[in-house]
């Protein structure tokens, strides 16, 4: 029984140090974030609705229908991606009912990147 327990614990270990080395390895794909570049672009696109600190509370939040995500929540949450964020705010929508607008053609995946750094930076 001890031996049963003890293979799952390491199977567990070993199947944790592999998401988190795999989660590690794609959020670094997109480079250094330019934090100038980021706040200019969060300051031009994104405050309005998210806040000053990218936490759901712009001045125009209490004015939609569905609340603006917490964008600083979302960076640090243990099991998402920062790939699977960028494409939300390229595609627009992310689980906000069709509301949030989609930025691909008004900012980059680099751009989007450098956006996410100046909010990390704040917080």
């Amino acid at each position: 029984m001890k031996t049963i327990a003890a293979y799952s614990i390491g199977i567990i270990i070993i199947s944790a140090s592999g998401f988190f080395g795999l989660k590690t390895y794609t959020n670094s794909q997109f480079g250094e974030p330019n934090l100038a570049n980021g706040k200019a672009h969060f300051a031009n696109n994104c405050a309005v609705c998210h806040g000053n600190k990218g936490l759901g509370n712009g001045v125009m939040a209490n004015n939609l229908a569905v609340s603006p995500d917490n964008i600083y929540e979302e960076l640090t949450n243990p099991f998402g991606f920062k790939s699977e964020l960028i494409s939300s705010v390229l595609s627009g929508d992310n689980g906000q009912n069709g509301l949030m607008p989609a930025f691909k053609g008004i900012l980059s995946e680099k751009d989007i990147n450098d956006i996410f750094g100046y909010i990390e930076s704040i917080n």
